[in-house]
């Protein structure tokens, strides 16, 4: 009988050793708090030309511990700007690394409430994939570059109100030139103010040639002038409209009264646009067949 019950203790020792360990449980949010935030608190948003066109800025984030994370998600908030729209979209972060996190602009909040905005009023918000687990994380942004952004946006906007520039309906069109207008209306701010149309020449790759002869003032009371413009192509090799980020964007200077003239930028409408394209392409092909 003893030996019986040896024999049963032994079997089930057996049976015990044998048994297959428990596998690693998932990383959970628990998890994933407890080892404490993965990306440092504060982050640099610069804004580079080539995103300036999408009216896109960068915020520099950096991650505190090792992780596989990215972010999947992420919006600006600032008293500089208001309804800023999230932008979704993977970037992997990566250990001592400038991970660059693209975020787009809202409108310019104008004026800007400068006496009020105290430091780390600027964040960006951040939604994260960690370790397989969704976790929200915000970064306090440097707000010197949003700054500049708001005040130059915030000037053009001002001259905006008083009249708006834009491109009039073509006239005619062959393989070097379109004949077209620059149109200037007038808006509700300063209607008193008389506005002048002080340049625009366009850009790497278009020119945009204005009448020196036609009117360039849109007197008081008065609710728009046009003035005849050309535009012609100014470099058409494949390489330069590729790498150019804003093609379609015309600065224009407008003077409203006695001020100095203030920095607008317009773009053309789909028909316009489309005209431009082909100047391009025939511009290319003439090029080509030279």
């Amino acid at each position: 009988m003893k030996r019986t019950g040896a024999l049963a203790l032994a079997c089930l020792l057996a049976l015990s050793a044998c048994t297959v360990p428990d596998a690693p449980a998932t990383p959970s949010a628990d998890v994933t708090a407890a080892l404490g935030r993965v990306t440092e608190p504060d982050a640099v948003i610069t804004f580079p030309r080539t995103l300036q066109a999408a009216r896109l800025v960068e915020a520099q984030v950096h991650i505190a511990r090792d992780a596989d994370a990215a972010v999947i998600s992420a919006t600006l908030d600032s008293p500089l700007f208001a309804d800023s729209p999230a932008r979704d979209g993977r970037v992997r972060l990566f250990a001592d690394w400038d991970n660059r996190v693209r975020v787009p602009l809202g409108t310019a909040v104008c004026p800007a409430p400068d006496g009020e905005i105290a430091e780390g009023d600027t964040t960006v918000i951040l939604t994260l994939e960690v370790d397989g687990e969704e976790v929200t994380e915000v970064v306090t942004a440097d707000d010197a570059a949003l700054r500049k952004i708001n005040a130059e946006e915030c000037a053009a906007q001002a001259v905006l109100d008083v009249a708006t520039p834009s491109f009039g309906a073509i006239e005619s069109q062959d393989a070097s030139l379109i004949d077209t207008t620059i149109v200037v209306t007038r808006g509700d701010s300063k209607p008193e103010e008389p506005v002048t149309l002080s340049g625009m020449t366009g850009n790497i790759v278009f020119i945009v040639r204005l009448d020196e002869d036609g009117p360039r003032t849109l007197a008081a009371g008065e609710e728009s002038i046009a003035v005849p413009a050309e535009i012609l192509v100014g470099r058409c090799d494949p390489h330069v409209f590729a790498e150019s980020k804003k093609t379609f964007v015309f600065p224009v200077r407008l003077a409203v009264g006695d001020a100095e003239p203030g920095y607008v930028e317009i773009q053309p409408d789909d028909v316009t646009r489309a005209a431009m394209q082909q100047l391009f392409e025939d511009c290319g092909e003439a090029e080509r067949e030279g």
